[in-house]
């Protein structure tokens, strides 16, 4: 791997829509003039590893910006040198990176790519990280935690290594991400309530799961199956879904993931995937929207004194007032503020 260089050829136009995570100045970690000092602050949040100057320096200054969402850590840094950055080995998290501004050599998951504005990578657990990055380079880097996403999907996995900014499956992702990172109500709500972190969370897994490509990390245990296992739903799989279904409702107003719910059921993620395919035709996520959505109807009909529907919805864990008013629109044939003042 070479060091980046002046005379290194790169494609620098920004790209279509470049991404500006404007909120995430106001979260500041840290300004150095000192390359051990900035290793070290950035350390405390990532993990260790080593940072080397490969140019003489012309005295530019390093920051970070750090905030956390969930068990997903979104951050900013930028070295005003052309520096090395070696991780020997990711601890118990994947890394995303992409550049916001410069270019970037990068090594992940012994493959050399390239970062910039349109391309970036995803480093698995256990994997080497390995980037000589410009004197401009600004990084944007992603932490997600590999248990937070487990919780999520229920397995192990791994992303492709190289990150395409520009796949059109990856844009709601990238939409949503934005979205976070420039509105401030947004980022106020994430920040207040755990169970608007998690559906936040939640989220943004499962846009990067459907934009990315992305593999089980472990083989598959192919299970012997006894002979006439049909399609239908079994009792173990309907006491299975019972189970849950009682948890979700004592449990609607916390933040809940997947792993939760099919651990209070006594079972594994797949396991719960499946009784709820084959007993509800709905996957147990959705049967929890829908539990929200009829505590936030409660909640609207009750017509407390100065309640409103945005209030309602961040209660009831739901980030996005419009897609609130739309799911909650589909279900019960009302809007709910129409719901509201009825209730008046």
């Amino acid at each position: 791997m070479r060091p980046a260089a002046a005379s290194t050829v790169v494609d620098l136009s920004p790209a279509p829509g470049a991404f500006t995570p404007g909120l995430l100045r106001a979260y500041r970690l840290f300004e150095s003039s000192d390359l051990d000092d900035a290793r070290e602050r950035i350390s405390r949040v990532m993990q260790p590893h080593r940072l080397q100057a490969l140019e003489r320096p012309r005295g530019g200054r390093s920051h970070m910006d750090f905030v956390r969402v969930g068990g997903i850590g979104l951050g900013t840094i930028r070295f005003g040198e052309t520096t090395r950055v070696d991780v020997s080995h990711v601890e118990d998290y994947h890394l995303l990176m992409f550049c916001l501004q410069g270019h970037a050599e990068v090594l992940a998951d012994d493959r050399p790519l390239q970062a910039d504005g349109r391309h970036g990578m995803v480093c698995a657990p256990g994997s080497r990280f390995l980037a000589d990055l410009s004197p401009d380079c600004e990084q944007f880097v992603l932490r997600l935690d590999r248990r937070m996403l487990e919780s999520h999907t229920g397995r192990p996995l791994r992303f492709e290594a190289g990150l395409d900014l520009q796949r059109p499956a990856l844009q709601a992702w990238r939409a949503q991400l934005h979205l976070l990172l420039s509105s401030e109500a947004l980022m106020q709500a994430v920040q207040a309530s755990p169970i608007v972190a998690a559906e936040m969370e939640r989220l943004l897994v499962h846009l990067l799961l459907a934009g990315q490509p992305w593999t089980d990390d472990v083989p598959l245990r192919i299970a012997t199956r006894p002979a006439g296992a049909g399609a239908g739903a079994g009792p173990s799989q309907a006491a299975c879904v019972r189970r849950a279904v009682a948890h979700m409702e004592s449990h609607a107003d916390e933040p809940l993931r997947l792993a939760d719910i099919a651990a209070a059921a006594g079972v594994s993620v797949r396991t719960l995937l499946d009784a709820f395919r084959r007993v509800r035709d709905e996957s147990p996520m959705h049967t929890l929207r829908d539990l929200r959505l009829e505590r936030a109807r409660q909640r609207l009909r009750a017509g407390e004194d100065g309640i409103t529907v945005a209030a309602v919805a961040l209660d009831c864990g739901f980030a996005h007032l419009s897609r609130f008013a739309q799911a909650y629109r589909l279900r019960f044939g009302e809007s709910p503020s129409d719901t509201l003042r009825a209730a008046g």
